[in-house]
Protein backbone atom coordinates (compact mmCIF):
# COMPACT_ATOMS: atom_id res chain seq x y z
CA UNK A 1 0.00 0.00 0.00
CA UNK A 2 1.12 3.05 -1.12
CA UNK A 3 2.31 6.23 1.76
CA UNK A 4 0.27 9.26 1.99
CA UNK A 5 1.15 12.10 -0.59
CA UNK A 6 3.50 14.62 1.91
CA UNK A 7 1.02 17.10 0.26
CA UNK A 8 -1.86 15.79 2.05
CA UNK A 9 0.08 14.64 5.12
CA UNK A 10 0.86 18.47 5.69
CA UNK A 11 -3.21 19.50 5.26
CA UNK A 12 -4.08 16.75 7.69
CA UNK A 13 -1.37 18.15 10.20
CA UNK A 14 -2.55 21.78 9.32
CA UNK A 15 -5.84 21.56 9.58
CA UNK A 16 -5.32 19.69 13.57
CA UNK A 17 -2.95 23.11 14.34
CA UNK A 18 -6.12 24.93 13.00
CA UNK A 19 -8.55 23.63 15.04
CA UNK A 20 -6.47 24.96 18.34
CA UNK A 21 -7.80 27.98 17.30
CA UNK A 22 -10.46 28.77 20.12
CA UNK A 23 -11.40 31.42 22.28
CA UNK A 24 -10.29 29.91 25.32
CA UNK A 25 -6.76 29.38 23.84
CA UNK A 26 -6.16 33.24 23.47
CA UNK A 27 -7.34 33.15 20.26
CA UNK A 28 -10.48 36.04 18.48
CA UNK A 29 -12.69 33.31 17.37
CA UNK A 30 -13.71 29.49 17.53
CA UNK A 31 -13.36 29.53 14.15
CA UNK A 32 -11.46 25.91 14.96
CA UNK A 33 -14.29 24.48 16.08
CA UNK A 34 -14.86 23.63 12.34
CA UNK A 35 -12.20 22.70 10.06
CA UNK A 36 -12.50 20.73 7.18
CA UNK A 37 -9.86 18.81 4.24
CA UNK A 38 -13.02 18.79 1.86
CA UNK A 39 -15.70 21.51 0.04
CA UNK A 40 -19.29 21.34 1.10
CA UNK A 41 -22.34 23.37 0.11
CA UNK A 42 -22.39 26.45 2.57
CA UNK A 43 -25.86 26.90 4.53
CA UNK A 44 -26.17 30.88 5.66
CA UNK A 45 -27.27 28.63 9.11
CA UNK A 46 -24.07 27.02 9.56
CA UNK A 47 -21.54 28.21 11.78
CA UNK A 48 -18.06 29.67 10.68
CA UNK A 49 -15.56 27.30 9.28
CA UNK A 50 -12.26 26.56 7.65
CA UNK A 51 -11.90 24.28 4.50
CA UNK A 52 -8.01 23.90 3.16
CA UNK A 53 -7.25 23.78 -0.28
CA UNK A 54 -4.24 22.68 -2.10
CA UNK A 55 -3.13 24.93 -4.32
CA UNK A 56 0.30 23.88 -6.41
CA UNK A 57 3.04 21.79 -6.04
CA UNK A 58 6.18 22.78 -8.37
CA UNK A 59 9.96 22.16 -8.73
CA UNK A 60 11.06 26.10 -7.15
CA UNK A 61 13.89 27.34 -9.28
CA UNK A 62 16.15 27.32 -6.52
CA UNK A 63 15.54 23.97 -5.42
CA UNK A 64 18.73 22.04 -4.29
CA UNK A 65 17.80 18.81 -5.48
CA UNK A 66 15.50 17.31 -7.92
CA UNK A 67 12.68 16.18 -5.44
CA UNK A 68 12.38 19.33 -4.08
CA UNK A 69 8.76 20.63 -4.32
CA UNK A 70 7.14 23.99 -3.33
CA UNK A 71 3.61 23.01 -1.77
CA UNK A 72 1.04 26.10 -1.54
CA UNK A 73 -2.69 25.99 0.14
CA UNK A 74 -5.27 28.31 1.07
CA UNK A 75 -6.77 27.73 4.13
CA UNK A 76 -10.58 29.14 3.12
CA UNK A 77 -12.52 30.85 6.41
CA UNK A 78 -16.60 31.30 5.81
CA UNK A 79 -18.78 33.36 8.09
CA UNK A 80 -22.44 33.93 7.62
CA UNK A 81 -23.48 37.07 6.59
CA UNK A 82 -26.51 36.93 9.01
CA UNK A 83 -24.34 38.25 11.83
CA UNK A 84 -24.43 41.74 13.22
CA UNK A 85 -20.44 41.76 12.57
CA UNK A 86 -19.80 39.50 9.42
CA UNK A 87 -17.18 41.35 8.17
CA UNK A 88 -15.28 42.03 11.87
CA UNK A 89 -15.32 38.18 12.55
CA UNK A 90 -13.91 37.51 8.96
CA UNK A 91 -11.03 39.65 9.42
CA UNK A 92 -10.84 38.46 12.89
CA UNK A 93 -10.51 34.65 11.72
CA UNK A 94 -7.99 35.99 8.90
CA UNK A 95 -5.63 37.30 12.35
CA UNK A 96 -6.25 33.87 13.79
CA UNK A 97 -5.51 31.43 10.94
CA UNK A 98 -2.16 33.81 9.88
CA UNK A 99 -0.91 33.63 14.10
CA UNK A 100 -1.48 29.90 13.95
CA UNK A 101 0.10 29.18 11.12
CA UNK A 102 2.93 31.69 10.73
CA UNK A 103 6.17 30.23 10.49
CA UNK A 104 4.42 26.74 12.09
CA UNK A 105 6.95 23.71 11.55
CA UNK A 106 5.06 20.70 10.38
CA UNK A 107 8.32 19.06 11.45
CA UNK A 108 9.28 16.03 9.81
CA UNK A 109 6.98 17.11 7.02
CA UNK A 110 8.25 19.79 5.48
CA UNK A 111 9.66 23.39 6.19
CA UNK A 112 8.05 26.28 8.44
CA UNK A 113 4.86 27.25 7.09
CA UNK A 114 5.18 31.08 5.53
CA UNK A 115 2.31 33.43 4.77
CA UNK A 116 1.82 34.29 0.96
CA UNK A 117 -1.28 36.38 0.54
CA UNK A 118 -4.87 36.99 1.72
CA UNK A 119 -8.10 37.68 0.14
CA UNK A 120 -11.46 38.78 1.69
CA UNK A 121 -14.44 37.70 -0.47
CA UNK A 122 -18.09 39.23 -0.04
CA UNK A 123 -20.66 37.15 -0.65
CA UNK A 124 -18.61 33.97 -3.04
CA UNK A 125 -20.72 32.95 -5.34
CA UNK A 126 -23.94 34.38 -4.03
CA UNK A 127 -23.63 32.21 -1.23
CA UNK A 128 -24.93 34.57 2.11
CA UNK A 129 -21.35 34.65 3.63
CA UNK A 130 -18.43 36.48 3.73
CA UNK A 131 -15.31 34.63 2.94
CA UNK A 132 -11.49 35.03 3.13
CA UNK A 133 -8.18 33.06 1.60
CA UNK A 134 -5.59 32.70 3.54
CA UNK A 135 -2.59 31.00 0.98
CA UNK A 136 1.02 29.58 3.05
CA UNK A 137 3.77 27.65 1.48
CA UNK A 138 6.22 25.68 2.64
CA UNK A 139 8.75 23.23 0.75
CA UNK A 140 9.28 19.04 1.21
CA UNK A 141 11.52 16.58 -0.03
CA UNK A 142 9.43 14.29 -2.05
CA UNK A 143 9.99 10.47 -1.74
CA UNK A 144 10.75 8.33 -4.57
CA UNK A 145 9.34 5.74 -6.10
CA UNK A 146 9.38 2.07 -3.52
Amino acid sequence: MADTPVPWAILEVVQARLRTIRKTGGYRTDIGRDVRLEPAPFDPNDAPRLTLYPLTMLVPNDARSASERGFTFVVEALVPVKLDNAQARIVEAMADVEDVLDGYLQSPLALPLQFQEAVLLDRPDGVAAMAAQVMFGTRYRRAGPP
